[in-house]
């Protein structure tokens, strides 16, 4: 049994650790990235900076938390989550104005769809109102900025652009749809279902972050430095 907890404790801690360095890493390769790219990438890439530095502080203080208490739980990712969320869209949305003309009700629309799909998931864990209201309110807003992304301006203007450009949106939009699925199933779980913060949701937490926030991070730069070079 304590050799259990030990080894479960061990993997949350490393979770966190890793997390920690890899937001701060890719949030200095994103910041360096601003010196050798064009102008016009500067927005897109200064937003997925702060998304990643938002993250990575999350982490930290995450990580602090685990050590001293052995426990966890969801109240951090939200102060995360309010910054990390919006901002990557707003970078989507700015990585498409690269590739044409995109109006501007499309990114006030998208940032609020973000910001509101958060807060839902957050009334209902904090028990304001019904916890599987706020997962359907979560998946709904989230389906709609998909529906952006897939049907709206923001594609058109897209699929009129250079191959690269769409390339980068094309797996973009992909890990928004397949990645941020895991945000409303965990939610549902640790508390419509009411398994808690427990260790695995909060690896799967972990993991679902490292590859939602800087596989995107790092495909705006991938793009931004092949029109560079």
């Amino acid at each position: 049994m304590f050799g259990t907890l030990f080894q479960s404790s061990a993997v949350v801690s490393t979770a966190l650790s890793v997390a920690t360095l890899a937001m701060f890493a890719t949030a200095a390769l994103a910041m360096l990235g601003l010196t050798w790219t064009s102008e016009r990438w500067r927005v897109p890439l200064a937003l997925s900076a702060v998304a990643l530095l938002a993250s990575g502080l999350e982490y930290y203080a995450a990580s602090n938390i685990w050590l001293v208490g052995q426990q966890l739980s969801a109240a951090s990712r939200y102060v995360a989550w309010f910054v990390v969320q919006p901002m990557q869209v707003a970078s989507v949305f700015f990585f498409t104005c690269i590739a044409g003309k995109v109006p501007v009700g499309v990114f006030w629309r998208t940032l609020a769809a973000a910001i509101l799909m958060v807060l839902a998931r957050y009334l209902g864990d904090a028990r304001l109102f019904n916890p599987t209201l706020g997962v359907l309110l979560s998946i709904a807003f989230w389906l709609y900025i998909l529906g952006e992304l897939y049907f709206g301006a923001m594609a058109d203007a897209v699929g009129k652009s250079t191959r690269p450009i769409r390339l980068g949106y094309f797996w973009i939009r992909l890990i928004m749809t397949i990645g941020w699925v895991i945000y409303p199933i965990l939610h549902f779980v640790d508390v419509v279902i009411g398994t808690g913060h427990v260790a695995p949701i909060i690896v799967l937490y972990t993991v679902a972050d490292l590859i939602n926030l800087i596989a995107v991070s790092m495909i705006v730069l991938a793009v931004a430095g092949e029109e560079r070079f």
